[in-house]
Protein backbone atom coordinates (compact mmCIF):
# COMPACT_ATOMS: atom_id res chain seq x y z
CA UNK A 1 0.00 0.00 0.00
CA UNK A 2 2.85 2.38 0.84
CA UNK A 3 4.47 1.67 -2.54
CA UNK A 4 1.27 2.56 -4.39
CA UNK A 5 0.93 5.86 -2.54
CA UNK A 6 4.60 6.63 -3.11
CA UNK A 7 4.35 5.84 -6.84
CA UNK A 8 1.18 7.91 -7.20
CA UNK A 9 2.82 10.82 -5.40
CA UNK A 10 5.94 10.67 -7.55
CA UNK A 11 3.88 10.40 -10.73
CA UNK A 12 1.84 13.48 -9.82
CA UNK A 13 5.02 15.44 -9.03
CA UNK A 14 6.51 14.55 -12.42
CA UNK A 15 3.29 15.56 -14.17
CA UNK A 16 3.22 18.92 -12.41
CA UNK A 17 6.89 19.62 -13.07
CA UNK A 18 6.47 18.85 -16.77
CA UNK A 19 3.66 21.38 -17.16
CA UNK A 20 4.70 24.91 -17.95
CA UNK A 21 2.47 27.93 -17.81
CA UNK A 22 1.01 28.66 -21.24
CA UNK A 23 1.41 32.32 -22.14
CA UNK A 24 -0.71 34.15 -24.68
CA UNK A 25 0.44 35.51 -28.03
CA UNK A 26 -0.05 39.02 -26.64
CA UNK A 27 2.22 38.28 -23.67
CA UNK A 28 4.97 36.97 -25.94
CA UNK A 29 4.58 40.01 -28.22
CA UNK A 30 5.09 42.35 -25.25
CA UNK A 31 8.15 40.37 -24.07
CA UNK A 32 10.01 40.06 -27.36
CA UNK A 33 13.47 39.21 -25.98
CA UNK A 34 12.05 36.30 -23.99
CA UNK A 35 10.06 35.23 -27.04
CA UNK A 36 13.21 34.98 -29.14
CA UNK A 37 14.88 32.81 -26.50
CA UNK A 38 11.80 30.61 -26.17
CA UNK A 39 11.49 30.13 -29.93
CA UNK A 40 15.14 29.06 -30.09
CA UNK A 41 14.47 26.61 -27.25
CA UNK A 42 11.41 25.24 -29.08
CA UNK A 43 13.46 24.71 -32.24
CA UNK A 44 16.26 23.05 -30.30
CA UNK A 45 13.99 20.62 -28.44
CA UNK A 46 11.50 20.13 -31.26
CA UNK A 47 8.65 20.90 -28.88
CA UNK A 48 5.16 21.32 -30.30
CA UNK A 49 3.54 22.76 -27.17
CA UNK A 50 0.93 25.50 -27.10
CA UNK A 51 3.60 27.88 -25.79
CA UNK A 52 5.75 27.16 -28.84
CA UNK A 53 2.81 27.84 -31.16
CA UNK A 54 2.06 31.10 -29.34
CA UNK A 55 5.67 32.27 -29.37
CA UNK A 56 6.04 31.56 -33.10
CA UNK A 57 2.85 33.52 -33.82
CA UNK A 58 3.98 36.39 -31.59
CA UNK A 59 7.39 36.61 -33.27
CA UNK A 60 5.76 36.58 -36.70
CA UNK A 61 3.40 39.39 -35.69
CA UNK A 62 6.30 41.35 -34.16
CA UNK A 63 8.26 41.06 -37.42
CA UNK A 64 5.25 42.25 -39.40
CA UNK A 65 4.68 45.23 -37.10
CA UNK A 66 8.33 46.26 -37.20
CA UNK A 67 9.05 45.56 -40.86
CA UNK A 68 10.99 48.19 -42.76
CA UNK A 69 8.74 49.85 -45.35
CA UNK A 70 9.76 49.33 -48.94
CA UNK A 71 11.07 52.46 -50.67
CA UNK A 72 10.07 52.40 -54.32
CA UNK A 73 11.25 55.94 -55.08
CA UNK A 74 14.77 54.92 -56.05
CA UNK A 75 13.44 52.21 -58.32
CA UNK A 76 11.18 54.65 -60.16
CA UNK A 77 14.01 57.16 -60.57
CA UNK A 78 16.18 54.49 -62.19
CA UNK A 79 13.27 53.42 -64.40
CA UNK A 80 12.67 56.96 -65.68
CA UNK A 81 16.39 57.59 -66.30
CA UNK A 82 16.66 54.44 -68.42
CA UNK A 83 13.58 55.30 -70.47
CA UNK A 84 14.60 58.93 -71.15
CA UNK A 85 17.57 57.88 -73.28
Amino acid sequence: MKKIILCAGLASIFLLVGCEETKSVEWWTEHHEEALKKEAECKKTGSDSQNCHNVKQANFEYQQLHAKPTDYSKGWDDFYKKNKN
